[in-house]
This record gives C-alpha cells, sequence and structure tokens, in this order.
C-alpha cells in the first residue's frame, strides 16, 4: 500500500475554482483500478490550505495515475490556483514490510 500526502495552498482568490476542478480530479481518480482512497481535506486552521490524501494499491497504480489525463490536466491547471509549489510526501504502510 502506498499512501500519499500532497500539500497545497491555494491562492484566496482562486479557492473556489481550485475546489471545483478538484471535484472531477477525485472523482476519475477513485475510479482508477488501484485507488483505494482519494480525498481532499481542508486544514481546520486555514480555509486555503488543503491534502490530497491517496492511497493507491501499489506503484504500478501511482504510475498509471500521475500519467492518466485528468492529474496531468489538474496539475498544469493548478499553477495557476496555488499560492506555492505542490508538496508531495509519500509512504509505505511500515506494518506490511
Amino acid at each position: 500500500m502506498i499512501i500519499i500526502h500532497a500539500d497545497m495552498k491555494v491562492l484566496p482568490e482562486k479557492r473556489e475554482t481550485f475546489l471545483q476542478q478538484t471535484q472531477g480530479l477525485i472523482s476519475a481518480s477513485q475510479a482508477e483500478e488501484g485507488n483505494v482512497r482519494y480525498t481532499l481535506m481542508q486544514d481546520l486552521n486555514d480555509p486555503n490550505a488543503f491534502t490530497m490524501v491517496e492511497e493507491w494499491k501499489d506503484a504500478a497504480a501511482v504510475d498509471f495515475h500521475n500519467n492518466s489525463a485528468h492529474f496531468q490536466a489538474f496539475v498544469a491547471a493548478a499553477k495557476e490556483l496555488l499560492a506555492a509549489p505542490l508538496e508531495v510526501n509519500a509512504f509505505q504502510d511500515a506494518t506490511k514490510l
């Protein structure tokens, strides 16, 4: 199992656009084979800070997702929506080692 946290700081004036664009990304990603979870979380202390929490069956599923048209389109659009570069951290379930 691979778990990814993608942290995003959204420009306040682009927040609604960001939320609209993530809906398509989320539904398309959840439909991918190998996806276990794909959820957008909002920081309790900052309404413009979000984390996409992803869980994938394996590295092949992550690679497929990263090359998908919906993910690539979101990454391109996000450049205009984010106040800072996207920060991604990937984890492996240590209980399964």
